[in-house]
């Protein structure tokens, strides 16, 4: 029987070759440029993505940090600092601290999860026009990783004046940050559409 092929075109020297289907790892023979790369993109995409979900709450909930001035101790978790926002008088600096750290990386990791659920179970996704736009479109306003470098500046300027102790929740959050920033990279149009194009 003869095994099915397709033409591959190398994105470095734009060398036009004939490969079969079945191969893996494709490189171009001229430059050695790998062309074609075949891996289970949609298992990895929802490994992040699940990962992300069981860290959110105790990120969000679990005191990143406490401090003591004098004799008062404050513990801070993402919750504190919007209400220090809010009451400080920054209301408008509150609200983008809340969609940028909360409500866009929840809305992308729930997203994220019913849409590769459903790719890697070859499943089409009902919702899926509306799913791709709103990750799409979200993927610029998740900011995990701006917040957790002002919480590092902001232990470092408090070190000075006062004894920070580390909470459990920023841990939690700096590999929460971590894995929106793969996921965040990892997504690829062309791969999701062709995992929607084959699932049943």
């Amino acid at each position: 029987m003869k095994k099915e092929t397709k033409i591959l075109s190398c994105s470095a020297c734009g060398l036009m070759m004939q490969n079969e289907l079945e191969e893996n790892n494709i490189k171009c023979p001229r430059c050695l440029t790998t062309v074609c790369k075949k891996h289970n993109k949609t298992s990895y995409d929802l490994t992040l993505a699940i990962a992300s979900l069981l860290l959110f709450f105790p990120a969000m909930y679990l005191p990143i940090l406490s401090f003591q001035l004098g004799s008062q101790t404050q513990v801070g978790n993402m919750f504190f600092a919007l209400k220090y926002f809010y009451e400080g008088g920054y209301e408008l600096l509150s609200v983008l601290v809340f969609f940028t750290t909360i409500l866009a990386p929840l809305i992308y990791i729930v997203i994220s999860v019913l849409m590769f659920s459903a790719l890697y179970e070859k499943r089409k996704p009902r919702f899926m026009k509306f799913y791709y736009k709103v990750l799409y479109e979200l993927r610029g306003w998740v900011m995990l990783d701006i917040y957790i470098i002002s919480v590092l500046v902001s232990i470092i300027k408090l070190e000075d004046t006062s004894e920070v102790v580390y909470g459990p929740g920023l841990w939690n959050y700096a590999l929460l940050a971590g894995l929106s920033f793969l996921a965040i990279n990892a997504f690829t149009p062309k791969q999701i559409w062709k995992a929607y194009h084959d699932a049943n």
